[in-house]
């Protein structure tokens, strides 16, 4: 009988699986009753025990080193266990007691696979903010994951919802009934013990309650302790003397704002900020040397203009946060762990501002990025930080791709030129870059990359092909800012031009890789085409925004004067300036806004999207008699992949992309008198709108 079941599963892949299924049922079923097994404090600790170590051996790659992590660390990893033992203690109030610590076992799972999976691709650990940025992962994940491996990962989804569902229809129920009273008090005592010795840990220094490296933070202190940190630890804690009075102080303590050096308005310079994406000095890699150096025209700038190392607050991701630090001079350290306040406070908060402040001095504020505007959402941010257009991809016609299909930087050049044609005034462009954005390839797919000299051994092929492709990028990307600086340098207008990347590439770098500057350390420069004294100085992201002004004499903004106090004064410390600035960003975001006397100054702006009018040049409809309906040809100008025909203010979906000058729409009814317009639009907003043009049909007989 026994051998007929078999050869039936043999020849049955699902009843094989479910036979095994079964088994592994029972053989829990058998663990779970073991003696030593009975008592539920047991079940808890040993199972909290388990999943700690096999989802810290996820973190940590390999279980060996884990284990050793364990005997160096101890406290450390016991604090884990505690952490992860809370959700398993619930299910003692459960008959299905069995299902409730698979389900525990399961979230901790999913936590665990999901930043080994993200570790893989980046260098910043998996954080509950990942949660809030869903829908900017779905943009970006043909871009780090190819074809088979999102179904792999469809099909490893699919097969843990099913594993969930057939645990909760055949885990068994304790024979025994439950006794809540007892129940409920050994969750409770559980829950408490552990909370105290949790918090007794931080507060005896076993553990942090700050990260300034959140990618180390993770591996030393332990995935579940961080990733419950990044769920709780949200915003700025309220500092311990926070009041009036102390915010009163911080502002008597500043410089006071003094008018613009400048006499004429006319004087002021254009002020141009370009943060590029994964952008640094590759010659900072030991042990990689080049034909010619990658980078020349940054290098010039670098060795003949103000230039320094920049501290930002993360490597590999958290392009936001780099760019949210340099726009806001608001310190990332402050914030809760992993949190991207773009994505937080700044959706419904406004706040001091590079742009708020310039525009105080007759500045038009103009920012650009050539990826989607709702991207980290910015379509909102930016309104929240006083800029007044916004130039996102789907605004920019005739974009170019690499081979990752990023848009290259080289498109900058038009649109920064476009801003500044666009008032007769001074401007502040801000742009963000995308080109040089992982995931970096693992093989050859570039025809033509630049070639590495002298490849230290330590780099095995697939990093070797993701270096040569990053340096070629890195290549382009200089060249853009060869071509923009010469333009620049002719244009009659003063002009000043700040460079930085916003933090290194997602290579497995260690600090020892590198023979220059952390790995938290880019570099930036400060070019101008009028005479602005050379001054070489490492800076923070958040002081970069502040010492511009300061170099330029302008003074507008409490945070900026802050920095600026800090510059000027050289006997205050840092840790002074740090204190007084997270009193002014609680202040300004979460407390009474003291220091506006609690009426807040900065309104959304209303945003325009790009620069170009999208005129309609001609209509080119063909009738179909048989099927009463039009094959509609529409030409135009600076028509982009995101446009589409609208026809008496609906957009028509299933219209195509020709060409800069084309667009094509199949099979549509169209009366006299109809209104055919072109709008740009992606992710359910609608960007900018053409004039229409009225349709009658007799103009096309």
């Amino acid at each position: 009988m026994q051998d007929k079941m078999d050869q039936n599963m043999k020849t049955n892949p699902c009843k094989a699986f479910l036979g095994a299924m079964r088994k592994g049922v029972h053989g829990v079923r058998a663990f779970f009753g073991l003696p030593f097994f009975r008592f539920r404090l047991v079940q808890i600790y040993l199972l909290a025990f388990v999943t700690t170590y096999v989802i810290e051996g996820l973190s940590h790659f390999r279980s060996l080193p884990q284990f050793m992590h364990v005997v160096k660390s101890p406290l450390v990893f016991l604090v884990n266990v505690l952490i992860v033992a809370i959700l398993f203690a619930p299910a003692i109030l459960f008959r299905k007691r069995f299902f409730f610590y698979f389900l525990a076992t399961f979230i901790w799972l999913i936590v665990g696979v999901a930043d080994f999976i993200i570790l893989h691709n980046r260098v910043t650990p998996f954080t509950a903010n990942d949660f809030k940025m869903l829908d900017d992962a779905l943009d970006v994940i043909i871009h780090y994951f190819k074809p088979f491996q999102i179904v792999a990962l469809i099909a490893l989804i699919l097969i843990a919802l099913f594993l969930l569902v057939f645990f909760a229809i055949k885990s068994p129920k304790t024979k025994e009934p439950v006794h809540y009273k007892s129940a409920i008090l050994i969750v409770i005592v559980v829950i408490a013990a552990n909370l105290s010795l949790i918090f007794g840990s931080i507060s005896a220094g076993i553990m942090e309650r700050t990260f300034p490296n959140l990618a180390d933070a993770y591996q030393e202190y332990g995935l579940p302790y961080c990733f419950v940190a990044s769920i709780i630890d949200t915003g700025i804690h309220k500092p311990s003397d926070y009041s009036k009075s102390k915010v009163d102080d911080v502002i008597a303590s500043l410089p006071t704002a003094t008018p613009t050096i400048y006499e004429k308005e006319d004087e002021q310079p254009n002020i141009i900020f370009i943060q590029l994406e994964s952008f640094f000095d590759p010659k900072r890699i030991k042990g990689i040397e080049f034909p010619a150096d990658p980078i020349p025209n940054f290098t010039h700038l670098y060795n003949q203009y103000s230039s320094g190392l920049l501290t930002v607050p993360s490597i590999s991701a958290g392009t936001a946060n780099t760019e949210f630090e340099i726009l806001t001079g608001m310190n990332m350290a402050d914030f809760g762990t992993g949190e991207y306040p773009y994505r937080t406070i700044l959706q419904s908060s406004t706040c001091e501002s590079l742009a708020y402040n310039l525009r105080h001095y007759g500045y038009t504020a103009h920012a650009m990025h050539n990826n989607t505007a709702t991207f980290y959402g910015r379509d909102v941010v930016y309104s929240n930080l006083g800029f007044q257009s916004f130039d996102p991809v789907e605004t920019m016609p005739d974009v170019t791709l690499n081979a990752l299909n990023w848009a290259q930087d080289s498109i900058l050049y038009r649109e920064i030129i476009s801003a500044l044609d666009s008032t007769p005034g001074r401007d502040f462009v801000f742009a963000v870059s995308v080109q040089g954005h992982g995931k970096y390839p693992d093989e050859e797919i570039l025809d033509e990359a630049l070639e590495l000299t002298d490849v230290n051994e330590a780099f095995d092929d697939s990093t070797i092909y993701g270096l040569k492709y990053y340096i070629t990028q890195l290549n382009e990307m200089d060249a853009f800012i060869g071509s923009l600086v010469s333009y620049l340098s002719e244009r009659k207008e003063k002009t000043v031009l700040v460079l930085y990347g916003d933090h290194l590439p997602g290579f497995r770098f260690e600090e020892s890789d590198l023979n220059r500057g952390s790995l938290l350390q880019t570099e930036y420069v400060i070019w101008s085409n009028f005479d602005l004294k050379p001054i070489g100085m490492n800076l923070y992201s958040y002081q970069l925004g502040s010492y511009l002004q300061n170099r330029l004499g302008l003074h507008e903004g409490l945070i900026t004067r802050l920095h600026q106090s800090h510059f000027d004064n050289p006997s205050k410390s840092l840790d002074e300036t740090l204190n007084e600035l997270r009193m002014l960003s609680y202040d300004m975001l979460y407390g009474e806004q003291y220091c506006w006397e609690q009426v807040n100054p900065y309104k959304p702006t209303e945003l325009t999207f790009g620069y170009y009018d999208l005129p309609i040049t001609s209509l080119h409809p063909i009738y179909d008699a048989e099927n009463n309906q039009y094959y509609l040809t529409l030409y135009g100008l600076n028509i982009t992949p995101y446009c589409s025909i609208y026809i008496n203010g609906e957009r028509h979906k299933e219209t195509i992309y020709v060409s800069s000058k084309e667009l094509f729409l199949p099979r549509i009814a169209l009366h006299d008198g109809d209104k055919i317009s072109i709008g740009v639009y992606n992710d359910g907003h609608l960007y900018r709108m053409s004039e229409p043009v009225i349709f009658q049909a007799s103009d096309y007989k």
